[in-house]
């Protein structure tokens, strides 16, 4: 008998796929390698949520928050946001608890708009150590063969080389 994997939708044989009680339901996955990335990606967005939470200094439950967050997400990645929150933990608290807003809304949005303008610039500090973002530029040059004349000339006697008087 087939079942759907959860992770990418594709039909696997229910002998050979990877089962995962929860709830009381079963619940299948091509191999325990996608099992994995699933937990990884929770764990990911956990603990983002764990920092916007802190830096709020309340539990954020407006829905906006999780659109914001995943129009971040999907342009930078949860591991450089998350690595950016963790950098910036006080700074963005003090920014937040220093304002005053109306609306929560407004407030969220005002967030989202400092992260998106701060990330577009940020590096992280463990991918400058990586040698994979280090860059090699290859270019050519003519060889010049130029020499320098040895006696110095007068600027008239230069004109009537290149053509006397203009």
């Amino acid at each position: 008998m087939l079942v759907k994997c959860r992770k990418c939708g594709n039909k696997v044989e229910r002998s050979n796929a990877f089962k995962v009680v929860v709830g009381g339901k079963n619940t299948y996955y091509c191999n325990k390698d996608e099992y994995n990335e699933i937990l990884k990606y929770r764990e990911l967005k956990d603990t983002t949520y764990s920092y916007i939470n802190n830096i709020f200094g309340y539990k954020v439950t407006n829905t906006s928050l999780y659109k914001e967050v995943n129009e971040i997400v999907d342009v930078f990645g949860y591991e450089l946001l998350i690595s950016y929150l963790n950098e910036n933990e006080s700074y963005l608290s003090s920014v937040m608890q220093g304002k005053d807003f109306p609306k929560e809304y407004g407030k969220i949005r005002y967030f989202a708009a400092i992260l998106k303008n701060s990330l577009v610039d940020y590096e992280n500090i463990s991918d400058k150590n990586d040698k994979k973002y280090e860059k090699y530029i290859e270019y050519d040059l003519p060889e010049m063969k130029f020499k320098r004349k040895k006696n110095k000339r007068s600027l008239s006697e230069i004109e009537t080389e290149v053509g006397g008087w203009l």
